[in-house]
This record gives C-alpha cells, structure tokens and sequence, in this order.
C-alpha cells in the first residue's frame, strides 16, 4: 500500500473573501451561500470555498472559475479534468506522474472546515486524501461518546489519560478518525472500526484497519490553532 504525502493549506476563514472570489463559485455553491443562517456562515463558507477553488485551479492549471467537479456514488467530490489534461506540476515524489480514477492527472482533495478555520488536503493523481478540523468541544460528554464509536482499547488510552488529556486526546481520535473516512468514502461503519495506534513513527500514529488482516495507514496530526485539532490520512487509490 504505498504511501505519498499530501499538501495541506490552513484557511482563516473570518478574513476578507479574496478579489474574485465570488465570482469564482459556481452557481449551486452561490445557492448553498445564500441558504446559510447567519452572515457570518455565509463568509465563512465562501472563503473555504473560494480558498479550495483558487488551491486546486493552481494545481490544475485552470481557472477557478472553470473547474468542474463529479461526485462518486459516496457523495465524495473529485475534480472532473477534460480527457487527456493532466494537472502540470504535480507530480509522485519519485518524478512519476499517475492516474486518478476520475481522468489522468486530476489531484485528488478534500476539504474540512469548523468555526473559523478550514484545511485544504491535496494530494499527487493515484492517492487519496482525508483531511479533518476540529474546535475542541467543553459541552460533549467525551468517554460516552467514545464507547459508543471508539474501539475498547482507544476509550482505554482515554481513561488512563486522565482529565487533563482526555478531551485533547478525544478530539485527536475523532479527526484521525474522520480524515479516514474522507479519505476513502466510507460512513460512520467505518469510522467506528478502524482503530488508532500510537506509534513511535515519523507520523506518531497509524491507523489499523479491519482489511486485509494487518493493514495500516499513516496518520499526520497538524498544528493549526489553540483549541483545535487536526489530522490528515493518505491511501493510494485503490486502499
């Protein structure tokens, strides 16, 4: 299961919408806009938007305005590159290029966002990538929630760690957690049965999958903000 690494933006999303930015949405993303409660909701998602948009038109080499996005049967978006365009200077770390499953050369990302700050995860053609954010709730009764979603030995780690590490260290679970569901398309089944290992690895955690028997992915915790907390999973196409 061979591994690449991803390139992740972080995204203040209480600052002004870049020039052009609205313009840059299309139009159900202007609806979903408008839809939002409150003003604030609506910059916020405009920003992110706006934000994943200008990232991947870079990478691809197309104005943001112009890219086009598919969905698979999941619900996950992907970017949906005219026949034969390939994505210019994204390339495997080795100097290859690679096939993503939805057009030669289209990148594959995703994008997570909670209260005021989002991440952008793009990762080279033949990967995918799951990236998640979280505020640090005070209000969650967090080893409830853990039995009920997390495996034994994780709400373990979780008591042991006391109550001035179990709140961290749930939310440290949850996004490792998440970004692999993002990562690889799959609902809250698969959330509850993966299980997160503490390793002594340049990642410092990997991810134990149910198959095939021994199957793991890397986990990479970031740095984003007091009171937030951060993961992002990669996996070749076919994991």
């Amino acid at each position: 299961m061979g591994m690449t690494q991803p390139r992740v933006w972080k995204i203040h999303l209480d600052r002004p919408l870049a020039p052009g930015g609205w313009r840059s949405l299309s139009d159900a993303e202007r609806e979903r806009a408008r839809r939002l409660g409150s003003a604030r909701e609506r910059h916020r998602f405009m920003v992110a938007h706006a934000a994943l948009r200008a990232i991947l038109g870079e990478v691809c080499g197309v104005r943001a305005a112009r890219l086009a996005f598919g969905a698979e049967d999941s619900g996950r978006p992907y970017v949906a590159l005219p026949y034969g365009r390939t994505a210019p200077g994204f390339n495997l770390p080795d100097g290859r290029s690679g096939n993503s499953s939805h057009g030669r050369g289209a990148p594959d990302f995703n994008l997570s966002h909670s209260e005021e700050w989002a991440l952008v995860a793009v990762a080279p053609p033949g990967s995918r990538v799951g990236v998640d954010v979280e505020r640090i709730r005070e209000d969650l009764d967090c080893l409830a929630m853990a039995g009920s979603m997390y495996q034994p030995e994780e709400v373990d780690r979780l008591r042991e760690a006391g109550p001035s590490g179990l709140r961290a260290g749930y939310f440290r679970l949850w996004t490792a957690k998440e970004a692999y569901v993002k990562a690889v398309g799959v609902g809250l089944a698969g959330l509850r049965n993966v299980l997160v290992r503490e390793e002594s690895t340049t990642h410092g955690a990997v991810l134990s999958l149910p198959s095939p028997p021994g199957a793991a992915l890397p986990v990479r915790w970031l740095g984003v903000a007091p009171g937030y907390a951060a993961a992002v999973v990669t996996a070749t196409a076919a994991s």
